[in-house]
Order: structure tokens, then C-alpha cells, then sequence
């Protein structure tokens, strides 16, 4: 154990950490800028096509997509899983590591940050996915995440409860937050703009309105940038799209972060096209084209690297949670909620059509900013957390149904099914990871 291996690495310096927080294309692993995204086939924002089920979509997206009892077959494991847990696992590397390696003391505590951010991160996308909605009821006993918090392979993955998962998120975000610049570097580099993000997010999850407004207000103080699609040229390869240029170039992000199905083209519903002007919406008309190897068969919205999607934070996000948060206040905060919404939209309708949006009263605000918030982040990883939240703050009693093969499926309020299983694999090798009731 003492002799290096030749034509490895062992990190040693704060070079060697700084690699390794800035790996975003997963080479020898997973990209730190790598997130699970099954929740994107469980929304109303998708249909699947009939014809390309077995051919097209992987075999766990239709199971998904009809909210079978098991994605996975016996023997399978959870790819999505797989990858998230491999990058925590890099980021308790550093975490664990970096604070008595050598080098600059200002730049072990940035990087010790910057892990524990995107940790953070990580775990609020899998308690979204894998457990139930937030409930300060019953989250203290409602069944969490295996919290891995050193670089170890082996040792208890016992799932603990969502409370601890969500203490574990925003003890990290406090923790580190006055050691990280005030906007990012780089965009995959954690900021305090994009730490004020996440504890936003985080709230607003939680339905802690007051701290969800108080952090992004925070954040886009921070950053503001917003891209005009009225400023933007026609797609090399889509001329009826808009090229948004490459995702790492796209400046709205707080922090960029990748999906795993990230070249999948998503074929939208008709009730999110529906949503749309769909003449003088430039989120409609520059992003949602027919697929050009089968022309004319069905609309699908271009969701790549090409089009500059985030799968992360962004300003938009922020302006959106701000503005949720002050409709929530009531009459106080309707002026403040219709501000931010219309600044989204001048941004992102035709000039030509633009008009400012208001609102009579605080319901009405705040199903503008419910139906903007859609609108806006489409295909981001937002949908699906939203209605398991409108559902348990707002009665919203909004089910989901996907059809396949004209036989429909459907996923109503209160069903054990909106925390996905966990693979059969993972509990027979750990009998210690209890299954999410069905």
C-alpha cells in the first residue's frame, strides 16, 4: 500500500482536489456536475411515444412512466442512483480530505466547500426522487436517504428519515457559505449566489416561505443575469429553433448541472404545450420543434447541451421563488410577485407582443407565478417536486396520468408511489435499506 501505482493519481496537493471538483465531462467516473433525472419521466410535462417504447426509451422509462411497483428487474441496478452516490462519494473524498492536504489555506476551504455545496445538491435531488414530500409532521419518521458522509465502501446503509436529510442539507449550505466567492468562476463552481440558491430551493421545498424568499432575494442580489430570446440568432442545425449556444455558456446558470438523459429528446404534452402563446412565446416557438428523423409524426421539445438547458440553479429559478414567496404573503406582496414575473417575461416574449401581466388579487398572483414557473422551467428537474408540494401545502389535489397504448396510468394524491423504489438489488446485498411502502 505504500508504492504508488504508475499512471495513477493519488491527490495529495490542492491541485489534485481542484481536478477533481473540476472534472464536468465524468472521466474515470461520474461528472461532478452529473444528477439523476427519472423524475423527468414522471411528470405531466412528458408523453411517451407508443411506437418507440422497446426500441427508443430505455427499459426502465416506460416502467417509470406508468409508476410500475418496480422499475427495475431483479438483477438490475439503478443507474440514476449508481451515478449520484458515485459523485457524493467524490465529494466526501474531499470533504474528508482536502483541509490537510498542502497548499493554499483559503483554497482547501473554497474547494472543502465547494464538495459539500455540491453534496448538498445531491442529496435534494435523491430525498425528492426516493422519499416522500417534506412534512414537518412526519418527517422525523418518514424514511430518508442511506446518508453516506465519509468516502467509505462499506458500513450501514440504514436510510435514517427525510428530517435528517434536510438538517444535513442546510447545515452544510451554513457551514460553508463564507468561505465561497460571490458569484461563480466557473459555472459549475459553487458561489454564494448559488448556495443562497440551493437554500432557497431547499425552503421552498420545505414550505418555509419566509427563509425561501429571504435566500433568493439574497442570490439575485448576488446575480441577476437574464438572457433576452428576442436578442438571440436562428439554430444552425433547427433554423425554426433559437440557439441558446452551449450549456457552459449559458450565463443564467448559479450552478450548472448536467442530466443524465441529457441527448433524450422529450416529447411535451398538450397540456404543457397548452400553457404557451404559441406564436409570440419564444420559449415555445424557439424550443419546441417536430422531430427532424421523423417529420411530422410529433412536437419535441430540443433539450441538450445545444440549447443551453440547465439542470441546475438559475436566476429565472430565483426570480420564480421570489415571486412565489411574496404572492404567498398576500395582498402585501402581489406588486413584488407580478414585478419579477413580468421582468421573466419581457425577456421572453416577441417584443413586439409583450404586454405586462397583473393580478387582481393574491390567489390569481399566485397562479400566475404557478403556471410562469412551469413555463419557464421545463424539462429542469422542478416539475415533479412541485406538484408533490402543491399537493401538500395548497390541497392542490393535482393527480398525474400518462397513457400508454391507450390504457391509462395514473398516480393520484397521497400514493406511496411519488417516492420511486429503490432497485431489488440494492436491499438483498443491504437488508438493511428498508423498501418504500407500495
Amino acid at each position: 500500500m505504500d508504492i504508488e501505482p504508475k499512471g495513477k493519481v493519488i491527490p495529495s496537493k490542492v491541485d489534485d482536489y481542484r481536478l477533481l471538483l473540476d472534472d464536468t465531462q465524468g472521466w474515470g467516473g461520474s461528472a461532478v456536475t452529473d444528477v439523476p433525472d427519472t423524475d423527468l419521466w414522471l411528470s405531466d410535462d412528458i408523453d411517451l411515444r407508443d411506437d418507440l417504447i422497446g426500441s427508443y426509451y430505455s427499459e426502465y422509462q416506460p416502467k417509470a412512466y406508468r409508476f410500475e411497483e418496480h422499475i427495475f428487474l431483479q438483477s438490475e441496478e439503478d443507474g440514476k442512483m449508481n451515478t449520484a452516490y458515485s459523485t457524493i462519494y467524490l465529494f466526501n473524498t474531499v470533504i474528508d480530505e482536502v483541509l490537510g492536504t498542502i497548499g493554499d489555506e483559503d483554497e482547501k476551504k473554497k474547494l472543502y466547500a465547494e464538495a459539500k455545496v455540491h453534496r448538498a445538491f445531491a442529496y435534494l435531488k435523491l430525498v425528492n426522487i426516493y422519499a416522500k414530500q417534506y412534512d414537518p409532521a412526519t418527517a422525523s419518521t418518514d424514511l430518508g436517504l442511506p446518508m453516506q458522509l465519509k468516502p467509505v465502501l462499506e458500513g450501514s446503509l440504514s436510510r435514517g428519515n427525510v428530517q435528517e436529510v434536510y438538517d444535513l442539507i442546510l447545515a452544510d449550505l451554513n457551514e460553508v457559505y463564507d468561505y465561497l466567492p460571490d458569484t461563480q468562476i466557473e459555472l459549475w463552481r459553487p458561489s454564494k449566489a448559488s448556495a443562497s440558491a440551493l437554500l432557497a430551493r431547499t425552503y421552498l421545498i420545505m414550505g418555509d416561505f419566509t427563509n425561501a424568499l429571504k435566500y433568493s432575494d439574497i442570490s439575485l442580489g448576488l446575480y441577476s443575469y437574464l438572457t433576452n430570446y428576442n436578442d438571440l440568432p436562428a439554430h444552425n442545425w433547427y433554423p425554426a429553433l433559437l440557439d441558446f449556444g452551449q450549456r457552459y455558456l449559458n450565463k443564467e446558470q448559479l450552478l450548472m448541472k448536467n442530466p443524465l438523459s441529457d441527448y433524450y429528446m422529450m416529447y411535451p404534452s398538450q397540456e404543457f404545450m397548452d400553457l404557451f402563446d404559441q406564436v409570440n412565446d419564444l420559449r415555445y416557438t424557439g424550443k419546441i420543434t417536430y422531430e427532424w428523423s421523423n417529420p411530422g409524426t410529433n412536437l419535441y421539445y430540443y433539450y441538450s447541451t445545444n440549447t443551453g438547458s440547465s439542470y441546475g440553479l438559475t436566476v429565472p429559478e430565483m426570480l420564480l421563488i421570489r415571486a412565489e414567496c411574496n404572492a404567498r404573503k398576500g395582498a402585501t406582496g402581489i406588486s413584488a410577485a407580478m414585478d419579477d414575473i413580468n421582468l421573466i417575461r419581457e425577456n421572453r416574449i416577441a417584443t413586439a407582443a409583450y404586454a405586462p401581466l397583473s393580478a387582481a388579487d393574491a390567489t390569481e398572483a399566485l397562479e400566475i407565478v404557478k403556471e410562469e414557473r412551469r413555463r419557464e422551467l421545463a424539462f429542469m428537474g422542478t416539475r415533479y417536486t412541485d406538484i408533490r408540494r402543491y399537493n401538500a401545502y395548497d390541497n392542490a389535489n393535482i393527480s398525474i396520468v400518462h397513457t400508454v397504448n391507450g390504457e391509462n396510468f395514473t398516480l393520484a394524491p397521497g400514493d406511496n408511489r411519488w417516492a420511486l423504489p429503490f432497485a431489488r438489488k440494492y436491499i438483498e446485498k443491504n437488508p438493511e435499506i428498508e423498501q418504500n411502502p407500495r
